[in-house]
């Protein structure tokens, strides 16, 4: 564990210079998606092999790269094949998923699985930045303990290699529960808010997190914002919003919302290159994949525009306070 004072950990703030842009926001594309992802490439995803759902990711993160800070891969599609045909750029920093989960909690009981034989110390050594975790949660199920529990630990093996952990709460509905109706809608903002404010205080490095609100109407996004800034006054790291697969306008809104209320950046996927991924005549590819870029291009500029940078910097005697000389003699020793 690292001794320094202030509990500054040098080789987390070098993982987050990779993944954040020079002026410091998170702009980050998801790739990380397993059966979903293979599902767009063809209406018989049966018919989708190894091969190319691999080639498929690669050339993605081939084309998008220069648009992103950093991507978030997984460890079966995309993050060797990334690496290994030089699709992602030494300049473009890396995030990796642990869990082995979809997006369809089937049950309230449900406990976070994380991929088999694969792990943190993996990650670290194929140089991956920061470890990403998908993470359901309700505090009011029966496996809320246990859901914190995986954080605590999580939290601890992280810090013991110097990993940043970005935590992805998902707020979904319990037995009975109608997710179409307006008090569960409601009590989901709500939810989504509490939840980080209570994730934060576990001790994770970065938030990624649902929208909470809803931005069809001018009073929707007012109360969005409400919210938004809500969660932002009871968090005391970096959070970034995540897409969630809606549609590319509606994501827009959000991330200009998110960031004027105090996020960072945004990391997303879907809303981003659904199109480009489920389109294979290759003029309309070619045009679908040049319109992701696009739209992460007005992503950044609007983080840019908006959002509070994540940079920190210690300079003159705060630096030699922090790190004094021969720091390094007890850091993780």
């Amino acid at each position: 564990m690292s001794t320094q004072p202030n509990a500054i950990d040098p080789g987390k703030l070098r993982s987050f210079q990779r993944v954040t842009s020079p002026d410091g926001f998170f702009l980050i594309c998801a790739l990380d998606h397993l059966s979903d992802f293979q599902e767009l490439l063809d209406p018989d995803p049966g018919t989708v092999d190894y091969q190319r759902t691999g080639e498929a990711k690669v050339s993605l993160i081939r084309a998008l790269a220069p648009e992103c800070s950093a991507f978030l891969l997984d460890a079966r599609f995309g993050l060797a094949q990334a690496i290994a045909s030089r699709a992602l750029p030494g300049s473009v920093g890396l995030m990796a998923s642990i869990e082995d989960e979809d997006y369809k909690p089937s049950t309230a009981t449900r406990k976070t699985r994380f991929r088999e034989h694969w792990g943190l110390k993996q990650m670290k050594l194929l140089g991956v930045d920061v470890c990403k975790l998908l993470w359901f949660y309700r505090p009011d199920s029966d496996v809320a303990e246990h859901q914190r529990e995986v954080i605590r630990t999580l939290v601890r093996e992280c810090a013991e290699l110097s990993l940043p952990l970005v935590v992805e709460p998902i707020w979904y509905p319990l037995e009975g529960e109608d997710p179409k109706r307006e008090p569960w809608k409601q009590r989901r903002v709500q939810g989504i808010v509490e939840t980080a404010h209570e994730v934060s205080a576990l001790g994770v490095d970065m938030l990624k997190v649902e929208f909470p609100g809803y931005v069809e109407t001018g009073e929707g996004k007012t109360k969005a914002l409400d919210a938004c800034r809500r969660l932002n006054d009871g968090v005391n790291v970096p959070w970034v919003i995540l897409s969630a697969g809606v549609g590319y306008e509606h994501f827009r809104t959000q991330v200009e919302i998110a960031c004027r209320a105090g996020a960072s950046g945004f990391l997303a996927g879907r809303s981003i290159w659904r199109d480009a991924a489920a389109t294979h005549d290759p003029k309309g590819q070619t045009a679908a994949v040049n319109e992701a870029k696009r739209r992460l291009a007005e992503l950044g500029a609007l983080t840019r525009k908006h959002a509070k940078p994540f940079a920190p910097r210690l300079e003159g005697k705060a630096l030699a306070r922090a790190f004094p000389e021969f720091w390094y003699a007890n850091w993780h020793r």
